[in-house]
């Protein structure tokens, strides 16, 4: 009986650990993005790279640069959403078809730029799934290219980590950004641009000649919703990788959303950029403080991105991050931003969770059958 005893003790200790380890939420480093180590060097005299710029293409989305808004409503209808950025555009938001997505920014009543994810739209002369080598066999790039806005010249030197996976392409009055998958070596997306918004994001390292081009600073209230707009971003932009992945689109939490927007917040206001918060603790202590279940759970943190197109490319390109982005396990999401803060928390439902899901799936069906009769 002692043994038998003693066997049972074993037993329960595995099953208590094995319990405590699956339900406690794994961590990965945070990610710093290529705007912590961009320098911007003003200079008296510039000397233009000689390399020239393509002809612009006369078909697809890029058409669109330059064109008053209401040419993007006749073609395409109202969007989802308009939102806010921090650079004096808005973004409209057309998100009803992961296939079909993209965002365009509008300044002023002019299209200004146009970010394309969807596999099924005209982003000519590249498309979303197009090969590197196939870019580079067909496109003119060199590492550094030239922008001018009035009488001002800037010059955007790309690194060896952009030319594999952030790729900035000159056109005639206009300038492409490629996002590229590193590990599959796809097209993930692509940014149409004038040039002054390329000079206002300054995702490169640059130098310049003549004013620096830069945005009005929003009023508290306006960043705001220009953090919210951000994390609503997020939530798309991971569900639109996923579906290129051929992975189940994640549901979107507000308990989640509001867990991950309190942790950018804190990670800005106390100047830390990691998973423990010296006032709120680990991601675990986090989620148990709002009452969230779950089986297991992961976080995504960023800093240093402008935008959250850059903060998720960067996230897919970055292998720990990125197996996160594409685990099967996870259903649940929610993101959180403040400021250039990034958080987005990945879980996979508690077995309590799933039981109650289909209990409550199945009311409305008893409900719809009680007041037909």
């Amino acid at each position: 009986m002692k043994a038998l005893f003693r066997i049972f003790m074993v037993c329960g200790a595995i099953a208590l650990i094995g319990f405590m380890f699956f339900n406690t939420p794994r961590e990965n480093e945070p990610l710093k993005g290529p705007n912590a180590n961009s320098n911007i060097i003003p200079k008296n005299e510039l000397k233009q790279p000689e390399m020239g710029a393509t002809t612009r293409p006369k078909n697809g989305m890029s058409t669109l640069i330059g064109q008053e808004a209401k040419v993007v409503l006749e073609k395409y209808g109202e969007p989802v959403r308009k939102e806010p950025s921090s650079f004096g555009y808005e973004w409209w938001v057309y998100n009803s078809d992961s296939s079909k997505f993209f965002m365009v920014g509008v300044d002023n009543k002019i299209v200004t730029q146009v970010y394309i994810a969807g596999e099924d739209l005209d982003a000519s002369p590249f498309k979303v799934g197009q090969k590197r080598d196939d870019i580079y066999r067909m496109t003119i790039i060199d590492y550094e290219v030239t922008a001018n806005v009035g009488k001002n010249i800037f010059v955007f030197s790309m690194s060896e980590e952009d030319m594999q996976t952030r790729l900035l392409v000159k056109f005639d009055g206009l300038f492409a950004q490629l996002y590229i998958d590193r590990e599959t070596g796809e097209l993930q997306g692509i940014r149409f641009t004038n040039s002054k918004t390329l000079v206002l994001h300054q995702p490169y390292e640059m130098t310049y000649q003549g004013e620096l081009v830069i945005p009005t600073p929003p009023s508290s209230f306006l960043q705001q919703e220009i953090n919210a707009a951000n994390a609503e971003q997020l939530d798309d932009l991971i569900n639109v990788t996923r579906v290129q992945h051929d992975l189940t689109p994640l549901k979107i939490d507000e308990s989640l959303e509001e867990v991950a927007k309190m942790h950018s917040e804190d990670m800005k206001v106390h100047n830390f950029l990691a998973h423990e918060s010296p006032t709120n603790g680990d991601l675990k202590k986090r989620l148990e403080t709002q009452g969230i279940e779950y089986s297991g759970a992961n976080e995504n943190l960023a800093t240093d991105y402008f935008d959250a197109i850059e903060a998720m490319h960067g996230w897919l390109n970055s292998p720990e991050h990125r197996n996160v982005i594409l685990n099967e396990k996870y259903t649940t999401v929610g993101s959180g931003v403040f400021l250039n803060y990034y958080t987005q928390i990945f879980l996979e439902a508690s077995s309590q969770k799933l039981d109650s899901e289909n209990n409550d799936s199945e009311e409305p069906v008893e409900n719809i059958d009680e007041s037909s009769q």
